[in-house]
Formats: C-alpha cells, sequence, structure tokens
C-alpha cells in the first residue's frame, strides 16, 4: 500500500469538512434566511438557499466517499480505480459549467485516486 492510498481517504474527508466549514461561514445567511422562513418548501425561487443547500449536501457525501475509501483500503490495501472514474465523472461536467469552483480538487483527487490504484505497490529503488 503507498502512502497516495492511505492518502486518499483521507483527502475526501478533508474536502468535506472544507465544504461544510465554508457553509457555516460563508452560506450561513442562506440558511438563516431558510430557518426563519420556516423550512419547509423554501428553497424554490432562492437560488443563493439552492446552492447553498447543495454545498452542504456534498459535505456528508465527501464523508461518505471517504470512510468506504478508507474501510476499502483496510480490508484490500488498496483503491478501486471505479472510485477516481466516479469523481472526475463529478468533476469534469462541472468544472465545464463552474470552471472557478472547488471542483478542480474533486478532479485532482479523482485522478490521484486512479494513479493510486494503477500503482498499488509503493516503487522500490535498489
Amino acid at each position: 500500500m503507498t502512502t497516495l492510498t492511505r492518502w486518499i481517504p483521507r483527502l475526501l474527508v478533508i474536502t468535506g469538512a472544507l465544504h461544510l466549514a465554508y457553509s457555516v461561514v460563508f452560506l450561513h445567511g442562506a440558511f438563516v434566511d431558510i430557518a426563519r422562513d420556516g423550512l419547509f418548501n423554501t428553497l424554490e425561487g432562492h437560488d443563493d438557499r439552492l446552492a447553498a443547500v447543495w454545498f452542504v449536501v456534498l459535505s456528508p457525501a465527501m464523508f461518505a466517499l471517504g470512510g468506504l475509501a478508507n474501510w476499502t483500503v483496510a480490508q484490500t490495501g488498496r483503491l478501486p480505480a471505479q472510485l477516481g472514474v466516479w469523481l472526475l465523472v463529478i468533476a469534469v461536467p462541472m468544472l465545464v459549467l463552474i470552471p472557478v469552483s472547488g471542483f478542480w480538487l474533486v478532479a485532482i483527487i479523482g485522478a490521484l485516486t486512479l494513479y493510486a490504484a494503477k500503482n498499488p505497490t509503493p516503487s522500490r529503488t535498489t
């Protein structure tokens, strides 16, 4: 198992934590508005609220992917290449739509995951 293989799950969890922290610091106003309006059906017609909710929804998704990746590494010593593929499937279209975004981080983690999956053992120098 490589150092990169061990770090991919951590990077996914860190990404989720950054998303959560960003939403608390910079998007709290949208959540205050949602709460003030009674939670139920408070997103329609409010793009800022919708964006804030989707931003926060990505946090537990990244936590879950990081946890699953960590479990997989613990069980097999490897990362599945499919994880990298799916991260890129998520990131690339979003980068086309929103080039100035955090999806670059998801794309980088996806590419690193593919690399780690294809190179599961540390290289040895003699």
